[in-house]
């Protein structure tokens, strides 16, 4: 090395140093940034496609439920097994089947129901139709009838393929036979998954897709080839012939027959585009540094080697006692002019120093804030989203092991759970929810304690409950303190009642038990502190907790009563303000 100048040796020394070091780091931080790009573009399209997963979970289960009760429905099976004598009669019976015609109206998912007959009475009219020879001999009528449960397929019905329900309906005293046809509207699909981001495409089995969000490629096979398509859930890019790098989550749901199942395409065409301007804009930042670098250290070379050549003149013309030159670089004699460079030297060697110091903090504070957003990121992955994910994980493992109570328990579980976190900051909610919250809540409650529990409701014909607002977990508290408390040391059939009246535009809620009930002296102890304004204890909402919110929602002349006499059980009534209905 001190075969070369300050200057060269300089380049050969720090240049490399320089240049490998921001080269090398750059280039990691340009790869590592695409890799939690693609992560969250992955991590986006999956849960897109588990949002799909969610609608069409909640839509199939709904026609399911009604399938069943449709099969079921004694009044329906009288309708199809009649005789009737003229057409009249039978048009007469079908229109007084309104069944139908309610679910209808209160379901916008439903975009046909079709009852097929063999009772040659029954004419087609509204949602019956007669099955002659041709219906009877099509695969889907032969199939509903060799087959107990429902099946879906993909039925192509004016010429739009829709997803599409099938169930025997059950005539055990007639010969008669009679096939229920449930179709889903692909407009309530398209307004709730059609989303600018993604594009969705759904099938049944292996059958052409019954969904997309454009509607010219319903009825077609997927767009998207994919190796063991039913396999797994997963993300992955792949090439269409229209859109080559296609960002792809694939999810599956298996329907309530457990044969069925559901293949969820969701794609983002833009995903690869953004990765590579995110390449191409961290490269130019790497190379406009590396430039930068090197305009900087040449800089720094040509200076730092103006300043030793001008040392080594002044040492030189110091030793020849050149002492006008000395003077003109600022000193008297030799010993002045070294010791001034020497100062001059240390003092720039402290401020590099200084500002070392000042990039080390930097780099400290902004090392600890980065471990602060990594912390906000790992504990924003814990999310109710992941809890339900890994109960339904479990449900469905007892399903495949035979423990179909420990699978039901489970969704009850599940179901309980998703009622309070959607209670979490909201400020009202439905009396049809808040009844359906209980519902689940005493099911559990029925498989712990079995014919002990026992749940009846009671409701006036003038309350819509889907209509009707209330405060949030008023009535659950009752019924689970009604079976906690007063239900307790019951061995014969305990029962709690629910009785909600509507008069003179208020709403009345009874929670009745037949339990051991409440002794005098304790009874005037609990209304004595349920009459205390004091809202100090949260965590447990209690029958004062409940009065207090009444009244300061509704107004001081609504809140909670209670009744009770030892061995004759207790009445919990809470009156509240119709808001609205």
């Amino acid at each position: 090395m001190n075969q070369y100048s300050i200057r060269q040796q300089l380049f050969i020394t720090y240049i490399p140093i320089i240049f490998l070091s921001i080269f090398v780091i750059g280039l990691v931080l340009v790869m590592d940034s695409t890799r939690q790009l693609k992560e969250n573009y992955q991590s986006l399209a999956a849960s897109n496609a588990q949002r799909v997963k969610s609608v069409i979970f909640d839509t199939t289960n709904m026609f399911t439920n009604s399938a069943n009760y449709m099969s079921t429905d004694d009044y329906l099976r009288s309708v199809l097994t009649v005789n009737y004598s003229t057409v009249m009669d039978a048009q007469e019976a079908m229109n007084s089947y309104t069944y139908i015609d309610h679910l209808k109206k209160q379901e916008t998912s439903i975009y046909n129901i079709t009852i097929y007959t063999t009772n040659p009475t029954i004419t087609d009219y509204q949602n019956f139709v007669y099955a002659d020879k041709t219906i009877q001999k099509k695969s889907w009528f032969t199939r509903a009838l060799n087959q107990p449960n429902e099946f879906w397929i993909t039925d192509n019905s004016e010429n739009i393929n829709k997803l599409t329900l099938y169930k025997i309906l059950p005539l055990p005293l007639s010969n008669y036979k009679a096939v229920l046809k449930m179709e889903v509207d692909y407009n309530y699909l398209k307004n709730r998954m059609n989303t600018q981001n993604y594009y969705t495409e759904l099938q049944v089995n292996q059958n052409k897709i019954f969904y997309s969000d454009i509607l010219q490629n319903v009825g077609h096979s997927q767009t998207f080839t994919i190796k063991n398509p039913n396999k797994n859930a997963f993300e992955k890019f792949i090439d269409i012939k229209s859109a080559p790098n296609t960002l792809v989550a694939v999810n599956h749901l298996t329907l309530s027959n457990e044969t069925d199942q559901i293949n969820i395409y969701s794609a983002d065409f833009s995903a690869y585009t953004s990765l590579k301007k995110n390449v191409v804009r961290w490269s130019s930042i790497l190379v406009l540094i590396l430039l930068t670098t090197l305009i900087i250290v040449v800089a720094f070379a040509n200076f730092f080697s103006h300043r030793i050549k001008n040392l080594q003149n002044a040492v030189y013309h110091a030793s020849i006692e050149d002492y006008a030159f000395f003077n003109n670089i600022s000193g008297n004699d030799e010993i002045s002019k070294i010791s001034l460079d020497f100062h001059t030297i240390i003092q720039h060697i402290k401020t590099k120093e200084e500002q070392i110091f000042q990039a080390q903090l930097s780099e400290k504070e902004l090392l600890n804030q980065q471990q602060q957003m990594e912390f906000r990121l790992l504990a924003g992955q814990v999310n109710p989203h992941f809890l339900f994910n890994t109960l339904e994980t479990i449900r469905m493992t007892a399903l495949k092991n035979g423990n179909k109570d420990v699978a039901q328990a489970i969704k009850l579980l599940a179901k309980s759970m998703r009622f309070t976190l959607d209670y979490q900051g909201k400020k009202i909610s439905m009396l049809s929810d808040e009844l359906e919250a209980v519902k689940v809540y005493v099911r559990i409650q029925k498989m712990r304690f079995g014919d002990r529990v026992n749940y009846e409701v009671s409701i006036s014909e003038n309350i819509d409950s889907q209509h009707v607002e209330i405060l949030p977990l008023l009535i659950q508290p009752l019924v689970e303190n009604a079976i906690t408390h007063g239900l307790e040391g019951i061995d014969e059939k305990g029962t709690v009642k629910l009785k909600i009246e509507k008069i003179a535009g208020d709403i009345i809620l009874d929670v009745i038990d037949n339990g051991i009930g409440i002794s005098e002296e304790k009874l005037e102890e609990i209304k004595e502190r349920i009459e205390k304004n004091d809202i100090d204890s949260t965590k447990h909402i209690g029958l004062k907790n409940i009065n207090n919110r009444i009244k300061m929602f509704y107004g001081e002349k609504y809140g909670l009563s209670i009744k009770s006499r030892l061995g004759s059980g207790t009445q919990v009534r809470i009156i509240i303000n119709s808001l609205s209905e």
